[in-house]
């Protein structure tokens, strides 16, 4: 057995709306905490380390968050850092949780990603600014327009269409109701997307993630400690990746289009280097992806490998994706129905790992045995990747 090797015994989450008022960010912390320590069947005297997993504190609404949480996470005496990639926080925090035990500093780390958005009126203001203040700002660039503008690229370069994009919220919003953790559930047809509110075309409401209060925690511990427990999620090959700041100096690379996110296929490409995976359309059972949009996913697709550049609407009008399909993408409905931020990627993370543990409940995917889980942030600028699997390599 590999001494190096990195596993998940158990993942926690909280309930995700729009607005906690029930608790404090300590609280939804100590949610997520407690639950991943039950259901990996440890405590806070087997945990070393702790990584916190929080996006801008702009965001929270107060300084340094990971302050306000350290008796709720049991960091007292345990050496404790915190990791900041934007949106891929949360997957960014199980990566660097990897390295610390692979390094055998230590031997069980506990992972915890928080987002409490409601907390502050000045979250918007950085989705309104966060595109290149001298170049791209200009032409009224954000969040939402900026992903419009990816997705009428996709129909003029890529074959997406209006139906991919309402087939891809109805999966995922399908899906979500199985979740009982999931925000958004709303048993929605192609028609409830197609004429709900239009945001920037050709994106809708229903085409678009939430904001989520809410709280994650993972328990990751070595080869040695997993021998220990009966049921865990080995992490078979996880990595990042960063691009440039300024889109415009993306679309003109041959290598890809700013539509089809080039920094993720680098991390997918080292995450499955890593796990020996050379075809991951038919390697991979399931995949947990961070896509806050219809459209993204469709792309995604792409740069995670599962479709040749141009294809990926192929895997809708295939229903590959579904929960049926040979490859479902988002089983537990995705951050289109829940997405606190700087955890999503966290959530990603655990719900990759309960697919490969067999312990997803009403949205386990039948044979799981081998999942990609992705985060990501900034500008499409941040990625990570991990491959999880039921067994060893």
């Amino acid at each position: 057995m590999n001494a190096a090797a990195v596993a998940v015994l158990g993942f926690g989450q909280t309930r995700f709306t729009t607005t906690r008022s029930d608790v404090g960010a300590t609280e939804l912390v100590f949610e997520a905490v407690s639950r991943a320590l039950a259901d990996s069947g440890t405590d806070l005297t087997d945990v070393d380390a702790v990584v916190f997993a929080s996006a801008p504190e702009v965001f929270e609404g107060v300084y340094e968050p990971d302050r306000w949480c350290i008796d709720a996470v049991g960091a007292q005496g345990k050496p404790l850092i915190r990791v900041h990639t934007g949106g891929a926080t949360g997957g960014s925090g199980p990566l660097a949780a990897s390295q610390l035990i692979r390094s055998g500093m230590y031997d069980t780390v506990l992972v915890v990603g928080l987002q409490r958005t409601s907390e502050t009126a000045d979250a918007q203001a950085v989705f309104t600014t966060i595109f290149d203040p001298i170049y791209e700002q200009d032409v009224q660039l954000n969040v939402i327009t900026g992903i419009a503008l990816v997705a009428s690229r996709q129909m003029q370069y890529f074959g997406l269409t209006e139906d991919h994009m309402a087939w891809v919220s109805v999966k995922n919003f399908g899906n979500a109701l199985r979740n009982p953790y999931s925000h958004l559930k709303k048993d929605i047809t192609a028609e409830d997307v197609k004429s709900s509110r239009q945001l920037a075309w050709p994106l809708r409401l229903l085409h678009c993630c939430p904001r989520s209060d809410g709280a994650a925690a993972v328990v990751m511990t070595s080869a040695a400690g997993a021998r220990r427990h009966s049921n865990a999620a080995w992490v078979r090959g996880n990595s990042c990746a960063a691009d440039v700041y300024r889109i415009g100096d993306r679309i003109k690379d041959a290598e890809s289009d700013f539509a089809i996110p080039r920094a993720q296929k680098w991390a997918c490409d080292r995450a499955y280097a890593a796990a020996g995976i050379t075809d991951p359309r038919r390697e991979l059972d399931v995949v947990e992806v961070y896509a806050p949009f219809a459209n993204l996913e469709v792309a995604y697709y792409e740069s995670m490998g599962l479709a040749e550049t141009g294809k990926g609407f192929e895997l809708v009008e295939t229903g590959a994706t579904a929960m049926d399909g040979d490859i479902p993408v988002c089983p537990s409905g995705g951050c289109m129905t829940a997405n606190p931020i700087g955890a999503t990627g966290l959530v990603r993370f655990g719900e990759a790992a309960l697919q490969v543990m067999g312990r997803a409940g009403d949205h386990q995917v039948d044979g799981a045995r081998l999942a990609l889980a992705t985060a990501c942030g900034g500008i499409d600028q941040f990625y990570t990747a991990a491959v999880l699997a039921s067994e060893q390599s």
